[in-house]
């Protein structure tokens, strides 16, 4: 879970310059003042604009760190009170897309086109100190969704307790932004434990230390109403240990697990894919599953990063349960590996009180007055699902995605994916067309 930046910022520079009143408000104390705000501006505690500014008054007050501050800089609109009780981020995202298809699609239309994939508004913030919040909607598909909406607790010792409409912890590729993932889109594996461990209404406690993370939660379903039906409701656990988190060298290790009864009036699930988010061509695809009474999930996660190369990978096993009919176990995993052509390291994005990686910021903003390039990054995936028990058919599909990305500085990334749908079962006539399939990608994508 992202929280507010607490060093280098507004907040961080008025609680510094408290600490230095004392020596401040003493007599003839000028000089050290002027010595401990250069300090301060050599660290990047505080702007040139601020050091100038109190560099004039002949001593500092109390007022001083109390003023509310206001910055605007690569990471959106930041309010903070001089006591650092009370914080507010303004941010968003934009992520343009373009898809094409090439190839046979079993007499299924592939459909082609662009779209505004993501169109989200964000605020977060804290206050009384111990409290903080998250508020997010979309505006993509010309319709408004919640996404993030929670309140959260940080005065337990170790903890933190976040209520609302949030992510569950089940999952590195899920739990990763949108805007830090090395592709455009999330492997097909991740179709088999979405439908059950996306956002959702619930309760969600974090705790870690320098070499763990571990997350869970109680969840209700999503935020959409219930039509006077008992809604569904959840678990879900995920646990991350580190043993080597160094400048440039990972090794993360991670189980999990979760639960899903579904909603009482359909006791029904459904897990298909789509060749994009807009293509409406699913290849694997379960139609709805009756009778179920739980979906258990359960799988482990593992990632490496040596210097500027990055290997991971993810394994999930879905048990269904149903009351009049045979149970189902389904299976799903996928391996990726990064390379930055640029030199950067993965590493540096790393966030074990999170468990996730961030996404690469390049040593050089693009810059044809600067000479700088940005960072470049190629990465490729093979990923796998298999729907099918027995007599029963959903599917299975093997498929490898090819990325270049473009970080041309801290708020912008291209990217370019292309993905070939290596094999299926052919067990029905799309299936039997699609190998060789070919799915061509572009993003443009802005976040602050």
């Amino acid at each position: 879970m992202s929280t507010l930046p607490t060093s280098r910022s507004p907040v961080a520079s008025a609680r510094l310059l408290g600490l230095i009143l004392g020596a401040v408000l003493a007599p003839n104390a000028f000089a050290a003042d002027k010595e401990l705000l250069d300090i301060l501006l050599a660290n990047g505690a505080i702007t040139a604009e601020q050091h100038s500014a109190l560099s004039k008054k002949a001593a500092l007050t109390k007022e001083d760190v109390e003023k509310v501050v206001v910055s605007l800089d690569k990471k959106g609109l930041n309010i903070a009170s001089g006591d650092g009780d009370f914080e507010m981020k303004i941010g968003a995202r934009l992520h343009v897309d373009g898809a094409m298809h090439s190839g046979e699609t079993g007499g299924e239309e592939a459909t082609d086109g662009s779209e505004f994939r993501r169109a989200r508004i964000e605020m977060k913030g804290r206050f009384h100190r111990d409290w903080i919040w998250t508020a997010e909607s979309d505006f993509a598909d010309n319709k408004v969704s919640i996404k993030d909406f929670w309140l959260g607790f940080e005065g337990l010792p170790g903890m933190t307790v976040m209520a609302g409409h949030q992510k569950q912890p089940y999952s590195l590729a899920v739990e990763m932004s949108s805007n830090d993932i090395p592709f455009m889109e999330r492997s097909i594996d991740n179709d088999l434990i979405i439908p059950f461990t996306d956002r959702s209404i619930g309760v969600r406690a974090e705790s870690h230390g320098d070499h763990w993370f571990f997350a869970g939660g109680v969840f209700g379903d999503s935020i959409d109403p219930q039509k006077n039906d008992d809604e569904g409701w959840g678990t879900a656990g995920r646990f991350v240990l580190a043993p080597i988190v160094e400048a440039d060298r990972i090794v993360h290790l991670g189980v999990r697990g979760a639960y899903r009864q579904p909603n009482s009036a359909t006791g029904s699930i459904r897990m298909h894919d789509e060749t994009t988010h807009f293509s409406n061509l699913d290849i694997v695809d379960t139609g709805d599953i009756e009778h179920v009474d739980g979906i258990t999930l359960y799988g482990p996660e593992a990632a490496l990063v040596y210097g500027p190369w990055s290997l991971s990978g993810e394994y999930n096993r879905g048990e269904v349960t149903r009351s009049s009919l045979d149970d189902l176990s389904f299976q799903s995993w996928h391996v990726a590996a990064t390379w930055t052509l640029t030199g950067e390291s993965r590493a540096g994005a790393y966030r074990i009180d999170a468990g996730e990686f961030k996404r690469l910021t390049g040593d050089h903003d693009f810059s044809l007055a600067d000479g700088g390039w940005g960072a470049w990054e190629l990465a490729a995936r093979y990923a796998r699902i298999d729907l099918n028990d027995g007599a029963f058919t959903g599917g299975e599909e093997d498929a490898f995605t090819a990325a270049l990305n473009w970080y041309v500085n801290t708020n912008v990334r291209l990217m370019f994916d292309y993905t070939r749908i290596i094999d299926t079962d052919g067990t029905n006539a799309v299936r039997a067309a699609v190998p060789g399939l070919n799915v061509y990608q572009m993003r443009v994508q802005y976040t602050f």
